[in-house]
């Protein structure tokens, strides 16, 4: 136990330290991709859980952050470009294996299909029922290769709020289901939105959703931020954090 708490100092004065080669008046800027419940950027997102928690991670190495709200499709790039120096919460899609990213996942998800309630297919591991199906997509999200090699037809979602365009679309009939990343965050009871759509998920699937950061972001800013967010997720995971906001 008193080894354990010297480690944890070690590792704390390590961090202090390295922020010290660091200028921490620099300015960040922190692009936000519309993920409900954790993110939602049709509502005020300094409400949204991972906006306080993060906030709350740059507060403590007393970077001037500034926030913007981005769609999906142009979220990475932007920070491809260096326009956005961190990028959250995302999967990392196929074509940007070379995206750093913060050494640990802030959450997981399982992801699956919403339907309006009359045309719901209950198991999706049954992949031939997706032929010819129009099936909404968040434009630029990793999907699972159940769904991509599939028949379905794939359509890009573009823009901030995609779950409720998605939900719109298929209330209309101009869309027969859309995939969301963890549909069991936002297909509840309580959530009025979604009274008319049913949900099921592609079990097996679990995705790591990491904060993206800009390849032109410097070593030791790298490094510090890095360091910074380990710490937090030791001290009270984000997924423990979400849990507990309840």
């Amino acid at each position: 136990m008193v080894f354990a708490k010297k480690v944890k100092k070690i590792y704390c004065l390590s961090v202090l330290s390295l922020f010290s080669f660091v200028s921490l008046s620099q300015t960040l800027t922190v692009g936000f991709i519309d993920f409900p419940p954790h993110i939602a950027l049709h509502e005020e997102y300094k409400d949204s859980p991972l906006y306080q928690y993060i906030n709350e991670v740059f507060l403590q190495a007393d970077f001037n952050v500034v926030y913007v709200k981005l769609p999906r499709e142009r979220a990475f790039t932007e920070l491809i470009k260096g326009r956005v120096d961190v990028l959250m919460p995302t999967s990392i899609p196929s074509n940007h294996e070379t995206v750093r990213t913060l050494s640990f996942p802030l959450f997981h998800t399982v992801p699956g299909l919403c339907f309006k309630k009359e045309n719901y297919i209950p198991i999706l591991s049954a992949t031939h029922r997706f032929e010819k199906l129009n099936i909404g997509v968040p434009a630029g999200s990793q999907l699972v290769a159940a769904l991509t090699d599939s028949q379905a037809n794939l359509i890009p979602l573009k823009g901030e709020d995609v779950t409720s365009r998605g939900v719109e679309l298929t209330q209309r009939g101009r869309l027969d289901a859309f995939y969301h990343p963890s549909p069991v965050k936002v297909y509840h009871q309580e959530n009025p939105l979604y009274k008319e759509v049913a949900c099921s998920y592609f079990h097996g699937y679990s995705t790591p959703i990491y904060i993206a950061i800009a390849n032109t972001m410097s070593k030791e800013t790298f490094t510090a931020i890095n360091q910074i967010f380990q710490k937090a997720m030791l001290e009270e995971p984000y997924e423990y954090y979400f849990a507990m906001r309840k």
